[in-house]
């Protein structure tokens, strides 16, 4: 048995996965809101002691955290505490294994075809074709909290999961919309204190959607009706999932959602430049799983992935294949993977 683990800047999640053959099998499962733990030790006490008998079972440890991971430590991204694999390990008595959260995903890429579980959508490019996956790298990129991205290196039946900080790269506005977004967010930020500059994840996020409602706002598109106030005067936290909640029926927060996912393709474009994953570029996180409409109608995503100026480089983006996944816990499955990948 493994004990596995999803520590993010909004959600931690713990869950116990049981090896069977080549099958891996989720046992148990628990959600923990991060911003109120004091660290991931405390979220362990508090899973095994409601899940005492099967957590005597467990062998093995391997958790994956939104931040860079160097000598077993993951200093996250977004919030204050740590994960040290040596404290984890004596809270356990356990091997652990400490990873970065798309380092996890990417392991659980090669799990797709043989675990019906975790499901994921072929987006067809605006041709109607689905490009046959092939070739050794794989890509992952993925908007939650914050915008993660990784890689994933085939060798004979071997692999490698590789983290990567990309969400963290500039940002470059190429229509009249996101320069006036960049330059309203560069201003926004420049005004407080320390100063800083926007980065992809400021775009491509969750607070990437709240960035956007606040650009909305301040500059008139978006009329300060009765939902606009309620969103606007609510806990800031919640800004991007009510934002996609009603921007169905708003037609304003439904320019918000618009922009956002040309904004990702564009990200997520950039990465298959870099990678060329010709085994798949696979979109992961919570907000694609839960806005799968605003990415495939009138194929919103695919139709700026393809686009390029020059005719010589098109041709490479029609041949990745791209995936939705739609399992929030892939990356569950994905450090099962590796704490045996990496023994």
């Amino acid at each position: 048995m493994t004990l596995v683990g999803d520590i993010g800047g909004t959600n931690t999640t713990l869950a116990l996965v049981e090896r069977i053959d080549r099958q891996f099998v989720l046992r148990a499962r628990e959600r923990f809101d991060t911003a109120h733990l004091g660290n991931v030790e405390e979220a362990i006490d508090r899973f095994r002691s409601g899940h005492s008998s099967a957590f005597e079972r467990v062998d093995r440890c391997c958790l994956s955290g939104a931040g860079p991971v160097k000598e077993r430590v993951c200093r996250m991204t977004n919030v204050s505490f740590i994960i040290d694999g040596a404290n984890v390990e004596n809270a356990t008595g356990v091997r652990t294994f400490i990873i970065n959260d798309f380092s996890a995903i990417c392991y659980a890429l090669p799990l797709l075809d043989s675990h019906p579980s975790i499901e994921s959508l072929a987006l067809p490019h605006t041709d109607g074709s689905v490009p046959r996956p092939h070739g050794a790298v794989r890509a992952v990129v993925g908007a939650g909290t914050g915008l993660g991205t990784g890689y994933l290196i085939e060798d004979r039946g071997h692999f490698a999961a590789h983290p990567s900080e990309g969400g963290h790269t500039d940002f470059a506005a190429d229509d009249d919309i996101s320069r006036e977004f960049d330059r309203y967010l560069r201003d926004r930020l420049a005004s407080q204190s320390p100063a800083r500059e926007p980065d992809a994840e400021s775009y491509v996020s969750g607070q990437g959607i709240a960035n956007a409602f606040a650009f909305f706002v301040d500059t008139g598109r978006l009329e300060r009706d009765q939902t606009v106030r309620q969103i606007a005067d609510g806990d800031p936290r919640g800004i991007p999932g009510a934002v996609s909640r009603h921007a169905a029926s708003h037609r304003g927060l439904a320019g918000i959602m618009e922009l956002f996912v040309t904004l990702y393709a564009r990200y997520a474009r950039n990465t298959a430049l870099f990678f060329l994953p010709r085994g798949g570029l696979y979109l992961a996180g919570g907000i694609a799983a839960k806005n799968e409409h605003w990415f495939t109608d009138n194929d919103r995503f695919m139709r700026t992935f393809e686009r390029h100026s020059n005719d010589k480089i098109a041709p490479l983006l029609m041949d990745v294949p791209v995936f939705l996944v739609k399992d929030y816990d892939i990356s569950l499955y994905g450090a099962a993977h590796a704490a045996y990948s990496l023994m």
